[in-house]
């Protein structure tokens, strides 16, 4: 049976990489409008950034955000016809060269808001391409380069297989990954609040009966300022004698607050600040007007505070680099030392869209390049664990539970 499930995901990744390199070969040589293709490569791209704004009573706004992005993008690669057609009229080669090396390290350096989320390498995460800069230049320069090169563009595709992902070894820990499905008109209701706390300890119990060492919940699984909640705090800590305890929570810290993961081992509490928050949702990305804005669009609610650095913690011997949510898909965060990432998010806000699989496919991206073993929990789908290269581990979703506050 293994066996076939494996030969089912070979081939489905192979049909998967003929029609990938069909789509950027018909990008790459026939004429196209610019304007156009970045209108509608941004419109399907991240056209559920605006579901956000059900839950603040702005539908009116979903097709506004939208149509901004994808003018957005229009102009981008307008401004990357323009120049191309230029180089074109200079030389063919120079203009072909220039869209290879745009399309591998371009859009790297567009990140509006720090929101660089449209990476031409999600595309080759269910390919049977190893995802790196030299294999999207190998697999770029042969497409664009077909006729010039013919056959060798075959060597180029070739080589641009032999790169395979190196994973660390797992950490000698039974983990229970948390899947919630919690809607997001519900998960912060006051009224619903105690049933979600209820089921999270029902949850730990289940874990401890199960022998687990650690139980990893999504952001915000325990919908308030946990730290203001001595109670709570200690109930979780004599539980954390029998098993390690990380949750999503708020952290209240004087008139600031924090959108926090909670670290629950043997009797003690760590706090571990999110570090990179996201724009237009915990915060307001602009210079000025921040109160005003926060004030009309999202009911006088304040941004978050960050913390200084992406941080750590640790569990037994090991360490593991913290990302909440949009931290997930930075890549610098990849880039610490540590092997091993957990990750929590609440994707609840965007369901039902494609942003789910968008996380997860930029999720697995990075745990491949840097070779991270990423445990992610999620509120909205499936949880998963990323530990070998183009391996999703999914966990079921639990029913279980979510006051208003600006969060993703």
């Amino acid at each position: 049976m293994m066996n076939y499930e494996l030969e089912v995901n070979f081939w489905n990744k192979t049909v998967f990489t003929f029609f990938m390199l069909l789509s950027f070969f018909m990008f790459f040589h026939i004429k196209h409008k610019w304007f156009g293709t970045g209108f509608f490569t941004g419109l399907f791209w991240f056209w559920w950034i605006g579901l956000s704004f059900r839950y603040y009573d702005l539908k009116w706004m979903i097709p506004a955000v939208d149509i901004l992005i994808a003018v957005f993008y229009g102009l981008l690669f307008y401004i990357i016809g323009k120049i191309y057609d230029f180089l074109q009229n200079k030389n063919i080669y120079a203009a072909k060269l220039f869209l290879v090396l745009f399309f591998t390290f371009g859009f790297d350096f567009v990140s509006p808001f720090t929101f660089d989320w449209l990476k031409p390498e999600v595309l080759f995460v269910n390919s049977v391409f190893f995802v790196s800069k030299p294999v999207l230049t190998l697999v770029f320069l042969g497409i664009a380069f077909y006729k010039e090169l013919r056959w060798f563009s075959l060597i180029l595709f070739i080589l641009a297989l032999l790169p395979k992902a190196d994973f660390p070894k797992a950490p000698n820990l039974n983990i229970y990954l948390v899947s919630t499905d919690i809607p997001e008109n519900k998960k912060w209701d006051s009224s619903y609040i105690p049933t979600e706390i209820r089921n999270n300890f029902e949850l730990i119990k289940k874990a401890v009966n199960e022998k687990k060492d650690v139980i990893i919940f999504p952001e915000s699984a325990f919908p308030l300022f946990l730290n203001r909640y001595p109670n709570l705090i200690l109930k979780l800590k004599k539980m954390s004698y029998k098993i390690t305890v990380i949750t999503g929570a708020l952290h209240l810290k004087g008139a600031k607050y924090y959108n926090s993961s909670y670290v629950f081992e043997k009797g003690e509490m760590q706090i571990v600040d999110k570090h990179l928050l996201v724009p237009f949702g915990e915060y307001i990305p602009l210079p000025f007007f921040q109160k005003e804005i926060n004030k009309i669009f999202f009911g006088g609610a304040s941004d978050y505070t960050t913390a200084e650095n992406f941080k750590t913690f640790k569990i037994s011997k090991y360490k593991f680099i913290n990302a909440i949510c949009y931290e997930s898909t930075v890549e610098d965060l990849y880039k610490l030392k540590p092997s091993y990432v957990v990750a929590l998010s609440n994707d609840a806000w965007f369901i039902p869209s494609v942003e789910p699989s968008l996380q997860q496919m930029l999720v697995k991206v990075y745990a491949e390049k840097y070779g991270k073993i990423v445990y992610h929990s999620i509120n909205g789908v499936k949880s998963y664990i990323i530990n070998q290269p183009s391996t999703i581990n999914h966990y079921p979703l639990k029913t279980g539970s979510d006051t208003k506050f600006k969060s993703l």
